[in-house]
């Protein structure tokens, strides 16, 4: 019985083509604009660990200047630094209460193959970090794997880079084994990820979220050891000496710079490790640090996401106008099969007359608000990919996984298609078929 209305809807689309069109061609133009917006805000915003992500937790130590003013979040609480000295990222580490660690900060130098000549270097953002990056973030190896605990203590000159990155310095090949150079230093490759791109990138601030995923990766210490400084790109705050000139004095300073995030297997172990927090509070207190009488936290992904403003106001916004867009163009199209509907009058009396009844009516016509929508959701598909192409094109700085539809997506914007279409239908085809008969056959 199906099949059977489906081909009077296709039968009626062909014997009204310009009028069935335009319907298609308002729906498909509404959903692309819609689908558009709505995907660069749901990859902007979706949960990108969605299997730990309430395991996975970053910390916030009030160590700041008790001097210096309070800031408050978006939720009305005191705010704090989301970045650690390294004095208490260090004290963190030793005491290794959580079940991973994974303190980084980013520096820039240039990078060369060892077999390459001097004049191919190229400068790069190179992510320092502890070997349990990869694995809390879910970051996939294609040779090698990541370095050793002793690389991590002893500051080994040991890297992991991109699959990118090993494409183009070894052409592919497995390159484990083999050296890069950075700046002066040799360092040796233990692995290559694949093509990674978390998105959001929410381990770091809301101005990096969307940028591509760094390529190469070195253990914390060896950034130390090797005394690779660069102030324009590492990111600090500092209060008191204010100190800038070197690393060492970086180091020893009240400047915040490394962020540093926890994994743990049970909601137990995160609890004890907020209380080991709140114990190494204390004991800093006594020698003079951390006066400020707000509370530490440790703020999961989705929370983090959330407060750096993953989706922004102008995004959501964006949001509300496409759907106020689409709208406006499905009732566009409910006035158009008004018409149709209402230009169908002496085809619905004769069926009327040899027996069919309103409901038999309502779902020819019901299918054929599906078939409008069908078609203007695969069309409108289409143009969306159009469009988020072009976005990637305009928006070079933002990753094209922002601008890109996964198969969710994709089915959504067709059902959304035919759902709204057969939603805006429902009047015409409610006023269709409480024409009187006897009116209805007169327009034969």
């Amino acid at each position: 019985m199906g099949n059977y209305y489906f081909k009077l809807a296709w039968l009626s689309f062909k014997k009204t083509p310009l009028l069935s069109l335009l319907m298609v061609g308002t729906i498909s133009v509404g959903i692309a604009a819609a689908m558009i917006t709505i995907t660069v805000g749901y990859m902007m915003g979706k949960n990108p660990l969605p299997d730990k992500s309430e395991r996975v937790a970053m910390v916030h130590l009030n160590s700041w200047d008790p001097s210096q003013p309070i800031s408050y979040r978006k939720n009305g609480e005191p705010d704090i630094p989301n970045m650690l000295t390294y004095q208490d990222a260090m004290a963190l580490l030793a005491a290794d209460k959580a079940d991973k660690h994974v303190p980084f900060v980013s520096f820039n130098t240039s990078v060369r193959a060892e077999a390459d000549d001097v004049t191919s270097a190229q400068t790069h953002n190179i992510r320092s970090t502890s070997r349990h990056f990869f694995s809390v973030f879910g970051a996939p190896f294609i040779y090698g794997s990541t370095w050793s605990a002793e690389a991590d203590q002893q500051g080994q000159s040991v890297i992991v880079l991109s699959k990118r990155e090993n494409d183009r310095l070894f052409d592919g090949a497995n390159s484990v084994g083999e050296n890069i150079i950075l700046g002066t230093q040799l360092y040796r490759v233990v692995g290559v990820i694949d093509d990674w791109q978390p998105t959001p990138k929410f381990y770091v601030n809301a101005f990096d979220m969307y940028t591509p995923t760094l390529p190469y990766f070195v253990p914390l210490e060896s950034q130390i050891r090797n005394n690779f400084f660069s102030p324009t790109t590492m990111g600090w705050y500092c209060w008191g000496d204010d100190a800038s000139s070197t690393l060492q004095e970086v180091m020893s300073s009240e400047c915040v710079w490394i962020r540093f995030w926890v994994e743990f297997e049970s909601e137990q172990s995160k609890q004890a490790y907020f209380q080991f927090m709140e114990d190494y509070t204390e004991e800093q207190r006594k020698v003079g640090r951390f006066l400020r009488p707000e509370p530490n936290r440790l703020m999961t992904v989705t929370e983090f996401l959330e407060e750096e403003g993953a989706v922004s106001e102008e995004n959501k916004l964006g949001i509300v106008y496409a759907l106020a867009f689409l709208f406006a163009c499905l009732c566009n199209v409910m006035s158009l099969m008004m018409t149709k509907f209402h230009g169908k009058g002496g085809e619905v009396g004769l069926r009327r007359a040899v027996g069919a009844t309103k409901q038999h009516i309502a779902v020819q016509f019901g299918c054929e608000s599906i078939l409008v929508g069908f078609l203007g959701g695969v069309i409108g598909l289409a143009l969306a990919q159009l469009g988020l192409a072009a976005l990637t094109d305009m928006y070079p700085e933002y990753h094209a996984n922002v601008m890109t539809m996964n198969l969710t997506l994709m089915v959504s914007t067709v059902a959304l298609a035919i759902g709204t279409s057969l939603l805006f239908g429902l009047w015409p085809i409610y006023r269709a078929t409480r024409t009187q008969l006897s009116s209805q056959l007169k327009s034969l």
